[in-house]
């Protein structure tokens, strides 16, 4: 969880209302951080939209699926899993916030594992996904940007994610830079006001494995 905010570190989402789509162990960091410095999560309930939200984060992770399957093996349940299921999740959560912000204004952060760089031996239906993800924060921050809402993505370490980030090997050869880096404040400044200075861009927090 992060320090509580001070003068100096305050991210400025105090009192902003924000979803989380997710609801395995990064999805439940990510609230802890958040509310740490002041947000207030919301979510929809059956037959109840949201309104009035200022931010979204997309980080559908999970270790208890994202489980290794080589490639030779995969079938069409597996990929559709991680695949055809995330896609629709992420495409659905984004339409979903573009109508519920505040004015028509806001941000919208989806989240992703490196594997989507550097690939996993295992995780071939993984990475594809969180590639696809990460593409598709480039696409809608082209549609939506001028529309007011910002739309950036955040790459975490395989380690948060993966059931066994060992079989997928290593994103990096070299040492991480910052090994206790954390993700959470990145992902407050992405939800606040001054995120409306950044376009598609994906900011990885991971100690600087993936440079």
């Amino acid at each position: 969880m992060s320090t509580p905010p001070t003068q100096a570190n305050d991210p400025g989402i105090a009192g902003r209302r924000i979803r989380i789509v997710g609801s395995g162990p990064l999805a439940r960091t990510f609230a802890d951080d958040l509310t740490g410095y002041g947000a207030e999560l919301v979510d929809s309930g059956p037959g109840t939209p949201i309104r009035d939200l200022d931010a979204l984060v997309f980080a559908p992770w999970d270790p208890a699926i994202m489980k290794p399957v080589a490639m030779a093996d995969l079938g069409d349940d597996e990929f559709d899993e991680a695949w055809q299921q995330t896609m629709d999740t992420a495409v659905a959560a984004c339409i979903d916030a573009r109508s519920s912000f505040r004015n028509g204004r806001g941000c919208i952060v989806l989240t992703f594992p490196t594997t989507a760089f550097a690939g996993g031996a295992g995780y071939a239906h993984w990475a594809a996904a969180a590639e696809g993800v990460h593409v598709l924060a480039k696409s809608a921050a082209r549609q939506w940007g001028p529309d007011g809402i910002a739309v950036n993505s955040l790459a975490v370490a395989p380690e948060l994610v993966l059931a066994d980030p060992v079989a997928a090997g290593p994103v990096s050869i070299a040492t991480p830079a910052r090994p206790e880096a954390s993700a959470g404040p990145v992902l407050a400044f992405l939800c606040s006001e001054a995120a409306h200075n950044l376009a598609g861009q994906a900011l990885t927090v991971d100690g600087g494995s993936w440079m």
